[in-house]
C-alpha cells in the first residue's frame, strides 16, 4: 500500500501556517516547532479522514492540537497553574458527557479545566 502526501489547497496551507504560528506563541518555551507541527498535523488527518466539509478543518485542527498540547504540558510538569482538572465519560453514546462538559464550564468559567 502507497501512502499519498497530503495536498492542501492555498488556503489550507495558509490557515495551518497561521495556526502554527498561534500555537507556537501559546507554548513558547514549553514545546519546539516541530513538536508542534506534528500535533497540528497530526490533528488535521484525524478530522481530514472522516470531513465531508473541508473549509474548517485548519480551524478545528488549530483547537484540537491545542487541547493535546496543554494536556501533555500538564502530563510533563511543565505547566502548572494550579486548576484542576475534570473529565466527563459516559457509556452508551449518549451525549452525557457533552452536555456535563457544557454545564461545567458554564458555572466554573476559567477556573478549572474539563
Amino acid at each position: 500500500m502507497t501512502v499519498r502526501p497530503r495536498q492542501f489547497t492555498v488556503d489550507q496551507q495558509y490557515s495551518l501556517k497561521v495556526a502554527s504560528g498561534n500555537l507556537a506563541k501559546d507554548f513558547a518555551g514549553v514545546f519546539n516547532t516541530e513538536t508542534i507541527e506534528r500535533f497540528l498535523h497530526s490533528s488535521y488527518d484525524q478530522f481530514a479522514a472522516r470531513a465531508t466539509i473541508a473549509q474548517f478543518l485548519p480551524l478545528l485542527a488549530e483547537r484540537f492540537a491545542r487541547q493535546r498540547l496543554s494536556a501533555l504540558a500538564r502530563i510533563e510538569n511543565k505547566v502548572d497553574d494550579g486548576r484542576p482538572v475534570v473529565l466527563f465519560l459516559c457509556t452508551h453514546n449518549a451525549g452525557r458527557s457533552q452536555m456535563a462538559l457544557g454545564f461545567f464550564q458554564h458555572l466554573v468559567g476559567e477556573r478549572a479545566i474539563a
